[in-house]
């Protein structure tokens, strides 16, 4: 990779930011921002983006917009304030980064699909779930055809950090039963390949047309198979029991989406990792540095 750019990462102490940051800063070009501004971090709130100091994006610079209001529960709760964030204040922020000819890639989500049953790629027609998705799918709109701007459409992200994998091991310490909803159906992606394929687009953008992309594993995987893995690879004492969740819950989300991810597979220069092989690289991780297993 040159050295003629900057990468810049909106949300760098956010989960997904996090590691696109500290992969960045190891090739000794990586900003980060943060809401509050804090340590090393450029303060940027995306309900206030004309705040920011946009002379220091230059001309071919990368801004990756991971930052969002992401639950997809406060996007419905608090409809005005995650659309001032999501919507209008990241519309702004990439109006202004793109004007100044620097490249926008924008972490969207595979709930912009809605609920599909069916394998489908990138051609897909969408039909957001939620109001999350509806923020997501009004910002790749808003920039569609336009040359500096690619979205990438992500599915659940699987890390030893995720959320799902937090709870069934605070089950576990705690003794507790981890309660599992079903049906509830994504194409889990390994954190790693993500960062990887975001670097893989970042050093081929030009030679990549496509303006979305979709980043999945190769496999549909349910809650339930991703906490049977977990248990036999990691977390050998977790319990759990599968229930439905209640109506609402759908109301914001999928029940299944089963997103297939061809253009990830050929960034990456090989298939994404499937479930066990991220769990198991992922835990080896976790034992390496001290985990508990």
């Amino acid at each position: 990779m040159s050295d003629d750019f900057t990468w810049l990462i909106v949300g760098a102490t956010g989960y997904i930011g996090q590691s696109i940051f500290t992969a960045a800063v190891r090739y000794g070009r990586g900003l980060g921002t943060s809401s509050s501004g804090m340590g090393n971090f450029l303060p940027l709130r995306l309900d206030a983006p004309e705040d920011f100091d946009y002379r220091l994006i230059k001309r071919g610079d990368l801004v990756i917009v991971a930052a969002a209001v992401s639950s997809p529960d406060l996007c419905a709760s608090e409809f005005d304030r995650a659309w001032a964030v999501n919507v209008t204040g990241s519309s702004y922020f990439i109006q202004r980064v793109i004007d100044r000819r620097a490249r926008v890639l924008f972490l969207s989500s595979d709930t912009v699909y809605g609920e599909r049953e069916s394998d489908f790629d990138e051609t897909g027609a969408c039909n957001p779930a939620g109001n999350y998705a509806q923020m997501k799918r009004a910002v790749e709109q808003r920039f569609a055809g336009e040359a500096l701007f690619k979205a990438i459409r992500l599915s659940h992200v699987f890390s030893h950090k995720d959320k799902v994998t937090h709870y069934l091991a605070r089950c576990v310490a705690r003794g507790e039963e981890a309660k599992i909803f079903h049906p509830f159906l994504r194409a889990i992606v390994h954190l790693d390949d993500v960062v990887d394929g975001v670097f893989a687009l970042a050093a081929s953008w030009d030679d990549v047309s496509a303006h979305v992309l979709n980043f999945g594993g190769p496999k549909i995987v349910s809650r339930i198979e991703f906490a049977e893995c977990i248990r036999e690879v990691h977390l050998r004492e977790l319990r759990f029991t599968v229930t439905e969740p209640h109506a609402e819950f759908f109301k914001n989300r999928p029940r299944v989406i089963a997103m297939k991810s061809p253009l990830f597979a050929k960034l990456l220069g090989r298939p994404p990792r499937t479930l066990r092989e991220a769990v198991q690289f992922e835990f080896a991780i976790d034992r390496a540095q001290g985990g508990v297993s």
